[in-house]
């Protein structure tokens, strides 16, 4: 089951807890209230210090993927501070064959024409 949906971008930091053997947490930003979270586990059969590491290392790779994803699509996000709203330009709709002849047949004239 789902403990918390967490948008990857947002997480800064992923650490076991100095005290208890078995707690981890890691602090967000939330998307809505733009408030600083703190999400704490405690470990059923684990130590924190190892579920802390696995969940680290699950945001690094899942946020390196998306930021592949991003550049591949030619997806881009901007923040505006004055409205603290993300603007997504472009699609991570995947092509089809046609559409993507199409693009590297414009791509490869682009240089003809300067």
């Amino acid at each position: 089951d789902l403990i918390v949906d967490q948008t990857i971008e947002k997480v800064s930091f992923c650490a076991p807890d100095r005290n208890f053997d078995r707690a981890f947490s890691y602090i967000c930003r939330d998307g809505t209230t733009r408030r600083w979270i703190c999400h704490c586990f405690m470990a059923v059969k684990d130590t924190g210090e190892r579920l802390s590491h696995a969940v680290g290392c699950a945001f690094a790779a899942c946020l390196e993927r998306k930021q592949k994803r991003e550049k591949e699509c030619g997806v881009t996000a901007t923040f505006d501070a004055s409205r603290t709203t993300f603007t997504r330009e472009g699609s991570f709709r995947v092509a089809t064959a046609t559409e993507q002849a199409e693009r590297e047949e414009i791509m490869r004239q682009m240089p003809d024409a300067k």
